[in-house]
């Protein structure tokens, strides 16, 4: 992947610094002329800017983040056509990207990581011979910590992989782009229901949200829903596992690891 990060750093930069401002000063009826001024660029480079990382006009993202329904879980079905075959489901959107989740039983001898930047803030990736094992974002924790404790006798190492460029690569397509990408090996310390969480999170279609009982009801267990909350807030992969999707069934977005601002802003972009 060819990373222009002299050009791309400083745009994310401003494009993540205006984001958090507004929803910090709750910038509900702000205007495209208002926004243009606060980022110091013309109207048509803030409609690029938004457009060139979030697929999404800057007004229309402002209207989708202070939505009251923004968290609300629709459970509707689309009406079936009286000439549609009534034993066949209509289908799904697929997943934007697909994992490939294993769980390490045995600490690799050595894991490596390096840090992007991002219009979401900058992303610590990290990974072993066995796949990626962590992205996370640097302002709410410091991503070596956590690698460290989740990998405590093995050595850690700061050092750019492959594996690290095409999870970077799936993040800048995450919002803009629609083609397939490659499915991505995820090997990570986990308990097998963790994983199971996890996997019926993956195939959550973009703007389709679940609450905790919905994800109890689909592993069949509705006695589960704390421990599907606990599994979902130890998810050590951000964005690529879409735990952001779970809300709560009163229709509030609820806790994020990262930080609920950052949830609003996910989605919002993927309403």
């Amino acid at each position: 992947m060819d990373s222009d990060f002299s050009y791309q750093s400083p745009r994310m930069d401003l494009l993540f610094r205006t984001l958090k401002w507004m929803l910090d000063s709750q910038q509900i009826g702000v205007t495209i002329e208002e926004l243009s001024k606060h980022l110091g660029l013309g109207e048509w480079e803030t409609q690029h800017l938004f457009q060139e990382y979030l697929g999404k006009d800057p007004i229309r993202f402002v209207q989708d983040a202070f939505a009251p329904s923004l968290a609300r879980v629709d459970k509707q079905q689309a009406q079936i056509s009286i000439f549609d075959s009534f034993d066949e489901e209509p289908e799904k959107p697929a997943s934007h990207i697909d994992l490939d989740i294993q769980i390490v039983e045995e600490s690799p001898e050595e894991v490596y990581y390096s840090i992007f930047p991002y219009f979401l803030g900058n992303v610590f990736i990290a990974s072993h011979e066995s796949g990626i094992c962590q992205l996370t974002f640097e302002d709410a924790e410091v991503g070596s910590i956590r690698l460290r404790r989740a990998f405590p006798k093995s050595t850690v190492k700061e050092e750019r992989t492959e594996l690290h460029e095409l999870a970077y690569q799936a993040l800048m397509s995450y919002f803009v782009k629609t083609e397939d990408l490659p499915v991505i090996p995820v090997a990570v310390k986990a308990t097998p229901f963790q994983v199971r969480v996890w996997n019926e999170l993956q195939l959550l279609a973009k703007s389709e949200l679940v609450t905790y009982e919905d994800l109890a009801r689909k592993l069949h267990d509705p006695g589960v829903s704390k421990a599907i909350g606990a599994a979902v807030g130890a998810n050590p992969v951000a964005l690529l596992i879409p735990c952001h999707r779970v809300v709560r069934q009163s229709g509030k977005i609820g806790t994020f690891r990262w930080g609920s601002w950052r949830k609003q802003i996910l989605l919002a972009i993927e309403k």
